[in-house]
């Protein structure tokens, strides 16, 4: 990504906390993209995300939104919208006036507020929930409702910290499509924050992997998961890690086989049915475990507890 397209760009931001550091974080986001912020817990991603928007003041480095430099303007004063986990919806109020606090601390005439809320809403689909209290809609209704709140500020970027974890998963795989949806209905830039696989992939245009307070890697969701090049990130994003060699290589568990005989051997420690198939948890001599998937339990598995494996696909993922 070239400085020309960049809509959000963080320049080598560093902050230290009392028992953490970030350093130099460095990240790019064109107009109307999602960037995903990928890592462990403790990583480093909730707290870029409270430097963008104001909450935490950083040491060192800068913050610009359209060439605009934010990095001294308080939070409220950035327009940049947030939406943590908890949602923080005021459960005393309907969700229509939950929408419509931020355009009342502004002072916008009620007429004009109404518009905007049901304008919002019907792009949501839950102009039927107005009337309603936090406490009496699910937890997709709320997740749209914070939506609506943030949304209706029209904000130049919307952070968004894990808002979908705690949902089951069909309703997370429902909002994802909708974050998705809006972010190219609206032209909507946003930054979202996660720490599941799949929810990175599918929401980034990009993708930032963080670990220890600094960025690993970055590119597209095609990019990592294709080449995740170092070896954390290719643990994070599920792959095991086999050394052959003296030469680490990245394997996803349906790429590897139970063979009759091979030269790569390993303990069987158990197995179980997943629905899709069957999971295989086998120890290397190394110590090292790996994972592996198979649709069939294969012939005399137990006569001996050691197995041998044979790798189908893995010339792209070596390891640096």
């Amino acid at each position: 990504m070239t400085d020309s397209l960049a809509f959000v760009e963080i320049k080598d931001i560093s902050k230290t906390y009392s028992d953490f550091s970030l350093k130099n974080i460095s990240l790019e986001v064109e107009k109307g993209k999602i960037l995903t912020l990928m890592g462990e817990s403790g990583s480093g991603k909730t707290s870029i995300l409270r430097i963008i928007s104001g909450l935490d003041t950083p040491d060192s480095g800068k913050i610009l939104i359209s060439g605009r430099d934010i990095t001294e303007i308080r939070a409220g004063q950035r327009n940049v919208g947030l939406i943590f986990q908890d949602l923080a919806l005021f459960p005393h109020m309907t969700a229509y006036d939950n929408i419509a606090y931020g355009l009342r601390s502004y002072r916008y005439k009620e007429g004009i507020i109404e518009q905007m809320v049901s304008n919002i809403s019907e792009t949501l689909r839950i102009s039927s929930l107005l009337d309603k209290y936090p406490g009496n809609i699910s937890g997709g209704e709320k997740q749209r409702v914070a939506m609506a709140r943030s949304l209706v500020m029209n904000p130049d970027l919307l952070l968004m910290d894990e808002p979908i974890s705690a949902l089951d998963p069909g309703l997370r795989n429902d909002i994802m499509v909708e974050i998705k949806s809006i972010s190219r209905k609206l032209d909507q830039t946003i930054i979202y924050v996660t720490h599941d696989v799949k929810e990175g992939l599918f929401l980034g245009d990009s993708i930032a992997f963080i670990m220890s307070g600094k960025v690993v890697r970055r590119g597209t969701p095609e990019e990592l998961w294709n080449k995740p090049e170092s070896e954390n990130l290719a643990r994070f994003l599920g792959f095991n890690i086999i050394t052959i060699n003296g030469e680490k290589i990245a394997v996803r568990p349906e790429e590897i086989e139970i063979v009759e005989k091979s030269e790569i051997t390993g303990k069987l420690l158990g197995y179980g049915f997943e629905g899709a198939g069957y999971r295989f948890d086998i120890q290397m001599e190394n110590g090292e475990k790996v994972k592996v998937f198979s649709k069939v339990v294969p012939d005399n598995i137990f006569q001996n507890e050691e197995v041998c494996l044979n790798l189908t696909h893995n010339s792209e993922k070596k390891l640096k």
